[in-house]
């Protein structure tokens, strides 16, 4: 607020020569008229380069006034004026407060003062200040300020933490200018911040009807319908956001965490890492892109963003809690306790950090530690299925057999919808001789997850071992085609089939020793029939294994073939790539890459053959 009640200081000069400044001895140079003079004229054209925007120029002959008579609060408050439109928020407030000294209860200076002290980011001295200049209006009934007075009163307010009042204020604001889709905005967060959800979304919705392209106010109705678990509407609204005219960083944020809310990794990070490019310092986004990223099992581009974090924020313990578990899931778990305990020296009371802890303990086979880690969570948050589950896991490690069951068991209890937990016991109990129990446990892995062949493999193998041999069989047939590539379920499924053969075989010389020649000719043809299948199975499990150990061998002369192309050995590669080939002919890779050593060659047709065989094998693959 500009000091507009002298543009002189001719008439307060002049009375000081009559009555001096109570509050100081005038000095000799304030009592000269020469200084008064010169005094009043810099005044003056201090005050025309302020009203002509030359504000260097304003400083200067202002604070020449000061110099010159000190007495003057004027000139103090002018100077301050000006300082605070130059940014210069410490020395202003240093001059406002030398001219209320000078003149007590002056709604200007306290105007001012306040908002210069909102400038300087101190909303709590700014609202003091704020306060003293309405109570001045008030007594002299003239207004308060103007629209940007009620706006910095209000934002001072809000960030004070007295939301009510700085309603009050916007609205005051809102008398003067209109409704604004700022304001509107600025009133919405206001309401947000006391989670009065539908006044919020009401003022949101009206700041986009009065201006569809403010941004700002696209991003709050979004976070709003996301705080409201609207998620529909939030990403529709983000969306909008982030696809006008000019990318906005919050938004593109803000668009990616709706997209996390609703289990869409892998789009989130895309958004959330547009929202860094534009601005790499916005504040919580490396940490989400990061998050993401350790979601969907990117844990080597989620660690640098991980560690970029704690670097700013080393008193993050999610940060570095997170970052633990990303190393322990890339082999890292020794590096990994060193973050661990950093981040449980904040937060002692985490179970999520010594869940976490204990993981990284199992995968350096510090078992012990680890059962400890698991009982510190458990002590912290003893209903949670999964860390029933891990205690478990850790003692059957230990060969704690009898404490892993009653875990794992308690685990599958407390949450029968977790897919681990049945599985693992049944396996545990499978070797320690429980059959039945453990094919109980296996029948409830196969039905949260029908998909997972392994179990369906190991329900057969102990239905095998239970003598239960044709129900063996049916487990057994439904793993192969989930396990296409592996041998095992075929072998026992031979051994089954088999075993059943030998039971015919039995049964269809009973029949013969009965006289019933009929009935053994049929079972005899059932044991053949079995015989054959197994036969089968047990070749094409020869032929997998065959395929396994040539894809080995083929992978290692692929491996041979790329070293030797990093060093420009070109030709020592072509015969590494072409022994690949030969080892494997059905495997897509090796062609591709000697078409690249082909190319270096000049063998331009017989490069482009090979990556068609390369393309062909991919397809069909």
């Amino acid at each position: 607020m500009w000091p507009n009640r002298r543009a002189t200081l001719c008439g307060i000069l002049a009375a000081l020569l009559v009555t001096p400044c109570v509050s100081a001895k005038p000095s000799q140079a304030q009592n000269d008229p020469t200084a008064i003079e010169r005094a009043d004229s810099a005044f003056r054209e201090g005050y025309a380069a302020r009203q002509s925007g030359d504000l260097e120029l304003a400083r200067e002959k202002f604070s020449e006034v000061v110099r010159l008579q000190p007495q003057i609060a004027e000139a103090h408050e002018a100077l301050g004026a000006v300082l605070v439109e130059l940014g210069k928020t410490g020395d202003a407030i240093a001059e406002l407060n030398e001219a209320l000294k000078l003149q007590p209860q002056d709604q200007g200076v306290e105007t001012n003062l306040a908002l210069a002290y909102a400038q300087a980011g101190q909303p709590a001295d700014a609202v003091v200040h704020f306060d003293a200049a309405v109570r001045l209006a008030q007594a002299f009934g003239q207004p308060a300020g103007d629209a940007v007075f009620y706006d910095t009163y209000a934002h001072s307010l809000a960030a004070a933490g007295s939301p009510d009042r700085a309603l009050e204020q916007f609205n005051a604001e809102e008398k003067i200018t209109g409704p604004r889709a700022d304001l509107e905005d600025a009133i919405g967060s206001l309401y947000a911040q006391q989670q009065r959800w539908n006044e919020a979304r009401s003022r949101f919705e009206h700041a986009i009807a009065l201006d569809p392209a403010f941004v700002r106010a696209h991003v709050h109705l979004g976070v709003i319908l996301r705080e409201q678990n609207d998620l529909p509407d939030a990403l529709a609204t983000l969306e909008a956001a982030a696809k006008l005219e000019l990318p906005d960083a919050d938004a593109l944020l803000e668009y990616g965490r709706t997209l996390v809310a609703t289990g869409r990794d892998d789009e989130a990070a895309q958004k959330i890492a547009q929202a860094l490019t534009l601005s790499p310092h916005l504040p919580g986004a490396q940490l989400e892109l990061a998050m993401a990223l350790q979601r969907l099992g990117r844990e080597q581009e989620a660690i640098p963003l991980f560690e970029q974090v704690v670097a700013a924020e080393p008193q993050n313990s999610g940060a570095l809690t997170n970052l633990g578990l990303a190393l322990t899931l890339t082999g890292k778990a020794k590096d990994a306790l060193d973050v661990f305990a950093r981040a449980l020296a904040l937060d002692s009371q985490n179970a999520v950090i010594y869940k976490d802890l204990g993981v990284a303990h199992v995968q350096l086979s510090a078992f012990d530690e680890a059962i400890t880690d698991f009982q510190k969570a458990l002590a912290l948050e003893p209903n949670d299925p999964q860390l029933h589950y891990d205690l478990g896991l850790a003692y059957k490690f230990k060969d704690r057999f009898d404490d892993s069951i009653a875990e794992l068991s308690r685990a599958g209890q407390m949450d029968p919808t977790l897919q681990d937990p049945p599985y693992t016991l049944g396996i545990l109990l499978m070797q320690v001789g429980k059959l039945d129990d453990a094919v109980v446990e296996l029948r409830k892995a196969v039905a949260l997850r029908p998909e997972n062949g392994d179990a369906w493999a190991i329900l057969g193998s102990t239905l095998k071992q239970d003598s239960r041999l044709p129900e063996a069989a049916d487990a057994l047939k439904r793993a192969i085609p989930l396990l296409p590539g592996q041998p095992g379920p075929r072998v026992t499924l031979a051994s089954v089939l088999a075993e059943e053969a030998g039971n015919l075989a039995t049964q269809a010389d009973a029949a013969d020793a009965a006289g019933e020649t009929a009935r053994a000719t049929e079972l005899r043809s059932q044991m053949n029939e079995l015989r054959t299948q197994a036969a089968d199975l047990r070749r094409d499990a020869a032929g997998l294994a065959r395929g396994a150990v040539n894809r080995q061998r083929a992978n290692f002369a692929l491996n041979a073939g790329n070293q030797l192309m990093l060093r420009g050995q070109i030709a020592d590669a072509i015969a590494r790539y072409q022994e690949s080939i030969a080892a494997d002919p059905t495997f897509a890779d090796p062609h591709a890459q000697l078409a690249i050593a082909l190319d270096r060659q000049g063998r331009a047709d017989e490069a482009a053959a090979e990556r068609a065989k390369a393309s062909d094998l991919t397809r069909t693959n």
